[in-house]
């Protein structure tokens, strides 16, 4: 405290950061490497995955989101090729077949762990909500408690896939990365690793674990996490940042891990149990007020899911704003619950969502569309876009 934010030699609080992540990560030997984001330090796992391995191809899975990088992102956004990429079909055996037959070429496979929720579908957002089209968790069934019960056959599912998945790469030396950016704190204190029950050899961390500054960290195993090649000394991997390890991040960092480590595990159990009585209690409220929608989670992380075809789904982002629940930009796609959230803030928000669903009703945005298919809506609107895009220079002339 006493040394100030000075960017120099290194901060006497990282040895204590370091050994408090090695003990999260499951590597109490493996090394630490500090970063500015996520997204970077993704490229970091990547790097020297392909690195330490002499290979160039990296595996992903479809939908899954590894940050801004171009050298992961296999989808729209990303004018450049990734032809170093492969992008497979999440819970595939045939997949596992494909990674068996070029093991030659492949360096690591890279994980997140957040697919479990929707698997081979990019995250549930609003901006491409053209109508009721959006599966997570159980998606399609009405009562609470069956959700949860479909969800839960949906990670054993996944748990199975990630085991085999362990294996193949440990058979076929191959780096698996878990991506545990966005999933790092969400699903366990230890993350995916410990919600599963299965160790990666290199694994990525952010958001939560800077305490709110920006952050991105690396734990893996000491082989893999090599930045030089000792049979050839010129041959090194450049991984720097000028405000890697910034002091006063590793100060909020330090809080955050001593909090994780202490009142973690009794903050994880409290908020399963909440969010799983909200969705049972929210999808009771809804079914009994005859409104389209229905909640699922995935711990504390939880979608809202509509029940019949309709092209102003994407109205209920608004009203939920105007009761008091400000959503980020994928709206009712994806939220999270804060952990130190009580069963008063639970209700605060159930309330709100029984209260724009029914305004939503009461103007007039979820009126009877039974003879609109979703296929007919999406057709709808793809006709309105296309005629927009062809009238568009009349109309500005």
């Amino acid at each position: 405290g006493d040394l100030g934010p000075v960017l120099g030699p290194l901060h006497p609080v990282l040895s204590e950061n370091i050994k408090m992540i090695q003990e999260v990560a499951g590597k109490p030997e493996g090394e630490v490497s500090f970063h500015m984001s996520g997204t970077e330090a993704v490229m970091c796992a990547v790097r020297l995955a392909r690195f330490n391995k002499s290979r160039k191809m990296v595996v992903v899975f479809g939908g899954a989101y590894h940050g801004w990088w171009d050298g992961v992102q296999t989808i729209a956004g990303n004018e450049r090729s990734a032809a170093d990429v492969i992008t497979l079909k999440d819970l595939d055996p045939n997949s596992l077949d494909v990674i068996r037959m070029r093991r030659g070429e492949i360096a690591a496979v890279l994980i997140n762990p957040l697919q479990a929720f929707h698997p081979n579908s990019p995250p549930p957002s609003d901006l491409v909500l053209a109508s009721n089209s959006r599966s997570a968790g159980g998606n399609g069934q009405k009562n609470g408690e069956r959700k949860a019960g479909a969800l839960q056959e949906i990670e054993e599912t996944y748990k199975t896939w990630l085991n085999k998945l362990r294996k193949v790469c440990t058979d076929n030396d191959i780096v698996l990365i878990f991506d545990e950016v966005y999933t790092g704190f969400r699903l366990a204190p230890g993350g995916a690793q410990e919600y599963y029950g299965i160790q990666a050899d290199l694994v990525c961390y952010g958001k939560t674990l800077g305490g709110g500054l920006p952050n991105g960290v690396v734990c893996g195993e000491r082989k893999l996490m090599n930045r030089c090649d000792p049979k050839k000394p010129l041959r090194v991997a450049y991984v720097i940042g000028t405000f890697a390890a910034h002091p006063l991040v590793l100060g909020c960092m330090n809080s955050f891990l001593k909090w994780n480590k202490k009142e973690g595990p009794k903050a994880h159990k409290e908020i399963r149990k909440l969010v799983k009585d909200f969705c049972i209690k929210v999808n009771n409220d809804m079914e009994e007020a005859e409104l389209p929608l229905r909640v699922t989670a995935y711990t504390s992380v939880w979608t809202m899911l509509f029940q019949k075809p309709g092209r102003y789904h994407w109205l209920l982002q608004y009203y939920l704003k105007d009761e008091g629940i400000n959503l980020s930009w994928v709206g009712t796609g994806r939220l999270n619950f804060s952990l130190d959230f009580k069963e008063k803030d639970m209700q605060k928000v159930r309330e709100a969502l029984l209260r724009a669903g029914k305004r939503m009703t009461e103007d007039g945005w979820w009126h009877d569309e039974t003879s609109n298919s979703a296929i007919g809506i999406k057709l709808s609107l793809a006709k309105e876009f296309i005629w927009a895009f062809i009238t568009s220079p009349f109309r500005s002339a």
